[in-house]
């Protein structure tokens, strides 16, 4: 081998390298830079829905107003007031039907279908 082909063996081996850092060089900036593109839509989604969050809850607050507002009927002699029904009958929803009764005894049976029969294996065990 003379000189001149020892030359551009090694120059094309350097571009080789050079090739393979600019490839990982451009990879780690696009993901990088897409990284970046979506983390700004989220951020932009999720203030949008912060915002109309907000609003709801305005909207909520003064119908809240509105019906604190109003004169309440007076009640007759013996008569319950429905927000102390309302909590009543909740307290009680909540107190009977917290969890259902379980025996804790697992029961698994093993049944045969088309997925674990013998003869559908692949493998037939001559004995």
């Amino acid at each position: 081998m003379n000189l001149l082909q020892i030359t551009l063996l090694l120059a094309h081996e350097d571009w080789v390298y050079t090739k393979g850092w600019i490839v990982t060089i451009a990879g780690f900036l696009i993901v990088i830079i897409a990284l970046f593109i979506l983390s700004t839509i989220f951020r932009g989604v999720a203030s949008y829905f912060t915002k109309q969050d907000a609003k709801k809850l305005e909207g909520l607050k003064e119908e809240v107003k509105k019906i604190a507002e109003k004169p309440k009927a007076k009640l007759a002699e013996g008569e319950i007031a429905p927000e102390v029904l309302t909590a009543i009958g909740m307290a009680l929803y909540l107190s009977t039907n917290l969890h259902d009764e379980e025996s804790n005894v697992i029961t698994i049976e093993r049944r045969a279908t088309s997925w674990n029969d013998k003869n559908y294996g692949v493998r037939h065990w001559k004995r």
